[in-house]
């Protein structure tokens, strides 16, 4: 315990293993089912599935936990997929994670995935294209004899690179 004025803070540890997770499995599946709404502390122990006690590994009831939070179509589905993806991640196998991605598919989850990554692609492009303009800038620009300092000042690119495209010109000229 540690205090600090007015402020205490506590550490509970919290043992999951202790508890049967085949058996919330099998309850919270039920629930689901009969199309019952999942209360938060099922919601809870269905996101810490993998980590309790079961017959399953912890990597096969990550998936299945997965799968029980999307068919739950609870309005916290997408908070539960997620939370058990990063519970998960320092311990499932790379076969299990491209298991956990196909429960993701047509999720909100997975909609905003690819969001990210259309970003980050178009970023991407566009500092590739960025970078292929300098270039031609600067072949251009010592063709026409300017010198690689100056070249590299109005491109922003490195003298050494600027001197390897001069170099590579040389050779192609002869």
């Amino acid at each position: 315990m540690l205090r600090k004025g007015s402020l205490t803070y506590r550490v509970t540890n919290v043992y999951f293993k202790g508890m049967d997770g085949d058996e919330e499995y099998r309850r919270i599946k039920a629930k689901v089912e009969r199309l019952e709404p999942l209360a938060e502390v099922d919601l809870l122990k269905l996101i810490f599935l993998p980590l309790m006690k079961s017959q399953q590994t912890e990597a096969e009831m990550a998936v299945q936990a997965a799968e029980l939070a999307k068919a739950s179509q609870s309005k916290y589905m997408n908070f539960a997929i997620a939370a058990i993806v990063a519970i998960t991640d320092r311990f499932l196998p790379e076969e299990y994670k491209k298991r956990l991605l196909e429960v993701l598919r047509m999720t909100q989850i997975e909609q905003w995935l690819r969001e990210e990554g259309r970003e980050e692609g178009l970023k991407e492009g566009l500092k590739e294209g960025e970078m292929k303009g300098k270039l031609e800038t600067a072949r251009k620009a010592l063709l026409k004899g300017i010198s690689p300092q100056d070249a590299a000042d109005i491109t922003g690119l490195p003298l050494e690179k600027i001197i390897e495209i001069k170099r590579e010109l040389a050779k192609a000229s002869c």
